[in-house]
């Protein structure tokens, strides 16, 4: 009896093993999945680009037209495949971009929502987009500027969207973008998606503007950010943002600007900034950033409302211009180069503050959220005027800045 309580025993173990073992029940082979690692949205543009008469394009014209059952094309969606098995670890120093076979696929098809051409999709390749591996979004200049709710309302709704996904805008077209042959990457959307990662050394960059951020932002009705990014036939720079008021971008800010905008929003991760030797303005000294810390409160005076904005910061001396370093271990030296810190400093910031005012009036440094956390009675009374408000609000700026390290002179 024992032995046949045994044997039953063993073959339920052995009946477990063989469908825990079997696999999982939705799996596929790599080379069949559609995995999609980049998304572009463009206005709609001649497909193929070029000579639309021409009948060599006339086969790829149909691919990419296809008959919308209402209206006519609204946006002209591109999704990057990767071509895995033409995919390649390149040695340090081999040459790229050019003449080499892509190691990707874009597939452009024009429509009016993203929903029904991913599902047009599927006419063209013999597995679904799979969007899980989701990597950026680049959206063209004037789909920013109309509105980008429209376009990224599915890809907002739907759970298989990574909300990590980071989301860039181009002033070219996004297709432009995700068309580049890294020399030192495989894909295009893989090397956009590693790009913000350097804000550690430069605040010439956003570093948080993915998916869920932006959703975010609309959902709560605030101003935001989103970096620019322009390409070349094998390379793409990541510098500068566009501003958006509401869902509607309403211009771009240039790279300076931008370092000054994350000092505000306390989001500076490393970088640096250069200043006129105290002793000499024709010699340059450039500060490399250690630590930032900013803290911004409301100034409330009965009707008046002024932004306080404190920054403490420690940076390193990391060159100077000049033959001489005989004053550069000077204490008297370094509290001057401190002091011009300091002022450079304070001057950049309110100068980027009456920018954003005058000619865009966007609260992209969120001082209505701080609004709402240090004076929320306040801000009920103003909150239906605060773009209004925003447009002449003062800014009363303090920096303190202390310098660590200068360096090994003899």
């Amino acid at each position: 009896m024992k032995n046949k309580s045994i044997i039953y025993i063993q073959l339920l173990v052995l009946i477990i093993s063989v469908l825990m073992l079997n696999g999982c029940w939705d799996y596929k082979e790599v080379e069949k999945r559609g995995y999609v690692l980049g998304i572009g949205i463009d206005e709609p543009f001649p497909i193929p680009q070029g000579d639309g008469e021409n009948k060599s394009h006339m086969s790829e014209k149909e691919l990419e037209l296809y008959e919308l059952q209402q209206g006519d094309p609204r946006y002209a969606f591109t999704i990057q495949v990767p071509i895995l098995p033409k995919a390649q670890i390149k040695p340090l120093g081999a040459g790229g971009g050019g003449g080499e076979e892509s190691r990707s696929w874009n597939l452009t098809l024009l429509g009016r929502s993203f929903f029904e051409a991913n599902r047009e999709f599927s006419t063209r390749v013999d597995y679904m987009p799979f969007y899980e591996h989701l990597q950026v979004i680049v959206l063209n200049e004037n789909i920013a500027k109309n509105g980008i709710i429209p376009p990224l309302d599915m890809i907002l709704r739907d759970p298989e969207m990574r909300r990590r996904t980071r989301v860039f805008v181009a002033p070219d077209k996004a297709l432009d973008v995700l068309k580049v042959s890294p020399k030192i990457d495989d894909y295009a959307s893989l090397y956009l998606q590693q790009l913000p990662n350097n804000a550690d050394k430069t605040s010439r960059m956003a570093h948080v503007t993915d998916l869920g951020e932006v959703a975010e932002s609309l959902h709560s009705n605030t101003d935001f950010v989103l970096p620019r990014v322009i390409s070349t036939e094998d390379e793409i720079k990541n510098a500068g943002l566009a501003v958006f008021k509401k869902d509607k971008m309403v211009g771009w800010l240039g790279e300076v600007y931008t370092i000054y905008t994350k000092w505000i929003r306390d989001a500076v991760k490393g970088g640096i900034i250069v200043i006129k030797s105290p002793e000499d303005p024709s010699v340059l000294i450039t500060l490399e950033l250690s630590e930032v810390k900013t803290k911004v409160k409301p100034i409330i005076d009965g009707d008046n409302i002024k932004m306080k904005i404190e920054s403490k910061a420690v940076v390193n001396i990391a060159e100077i211009t000049q033959t001489k370093h005989e004053n550069v271990l000077d204490e008297a030296f370094i509290e001057r180069v401190e002091k011009e810190a300091e002022k450079e400093v304070s001057n950049r910031i309110q100068e980027a503050i009456k920018y954003v005012q005058k000619k865009l009036g966007a609260d992209i440094f969120h001082f209505n959220v701080i609004m709402k956390s240090f004076a929320p009675n306040e801000w009920e009374k103003v909150k239906d005027d605060w773009h209004s408000i925003f447009e002449t609000l003062e800014a009363e700026v303090n920096v303190d800045i202390k310098v660590d390290h200068v360096g090994i002179i003899k």
